[in-house]
């Protein structure tokens, strides 16, 4: 009985850690992205292909780890995140982008690592910070010629016309508390990444938030 009780209370602890909570989905590779097959799986070990998606006290992701037989996908396309970290202060939503521990770089893809949301108060985005990091290995003198056509950091105001949400919420069930946050402007385009499922319903409810 105690063993039994034992089990149980670790089984609860390992999944609410400091008000924290730990979701597992099915996942596909395809040949240009990730495509998920079903939210909230049980047994997540039986499975080739998991999102482990951390969410805090608030109900909003705070991480998601593109998993391969229980480790991060060591070997994404270069612009593809294998491991997502998000941040939250007021009105803000910090991204961050990794491909497992070491932050995407601008010699692979021309890719940014970091993207900082800023919300109304409705929560709608109206700017975004987007920063890129040029690896050292490389000569100074090539990351030089680089920076003339990739930036290090941008800051765009959004439009009256602006489509813009939070990139890797596409593949957190929890969001931000449920909440899928997006410009005033946004629409939701109904096309094959868009479209599919069930990716796409849990978008159209977080719009309804």
């Amino acid at each position: 009985m105690k063993t039994t009780l034992m089990t149980t209370f670790l089984i609860i602890f390992a999944s609410t850690i400091f008000g924290q909570k730990i979701f597992y989905h099915e996942y596909i590779p395809t040949a240009s992205s990730w495509d998920i097959v079903k939210w909230n799986i049980e047994n997540q070990e039986k499975f080739e292909w998991v999102i482990q998606e951390s969410v805090d006290e608030y109900n909003r992701v705070i991480e998601l780890k593109f998993l391969r037989d229980g480790k991060i996908v060591d070997s994404p396309l270069c612009y593809l995140a294998s491991k997502v970290k998000f941040e939250y202060s007021e009105n803000i939503i910090t991204e961050i982008l990794f491909h497992g521990n070491d932050t995407l770089i601008a010699q692979d893809c021309e890719m940014y690592y970091k993207s900082i949301y800023h919300l109304n108060d409705k929560k709608q985005i109206i700017r975004v910070e987007t920063f890129w990091k040029f690896d050292t290995i490389y000569s100074k003198e090539s990351i030089e010629e680089l920076k003339e056509y990739i930036p290090e950091y941008s800051n765009s105001v959004l439009t009256d016309s602006s489509q813009m949400e939070i990139e890797y919420y596409y593949y957190s069930f929890a969001k931000m508390n449920g909440k899928y946050p997006v410009s005033e402007a946004y629409e939701l385009q109904d096309d094959y990444y868009y479209g599919d499922e069930p990716e796409k319903t849990s978008i159209i409810e977080g719009l309804r938030k």
